[in-house]
């Protein structure tokens, strides 16, 4: 983990295994990133604002069906229209 000392909030968004430690947490990656912010506590406010975004953007609204979808979407065009 070593390389994530480099990293700015930004870099923490795009990583793949920082977005799964903020969506959906184990035992496992939750202990490894909360060792590693006990060793690296100037990274803090890096990890903090990349998890707010994170968060921020990821939506858990109902999903559609791709039926439901193409139905919005022509009631949309046809307001449109």
């Amino acid at each position: 983990m070593n390389h994530y000392s480099h990293f700015c909030a930004e870099d923490f968004v795009w990583d793949e295994a920082f977005r799964q430690w903020i969506l959906a947490p184990t035992r496992e990656n939750y202990r490894m990133w909360s060792n590693w912010l006990e060793e690296n506590p100037e990274m803090t406010e890096s990890v903090q604002l990349a998890r707010d975004i994170v968060l921020s953007l990821h939506c858990r609204g109902p999903t559609l069906t791709d039926f439901e979808v193409e139905i919005e979407v022509q009631k949309t065009i046809d307001r449109l229209s």
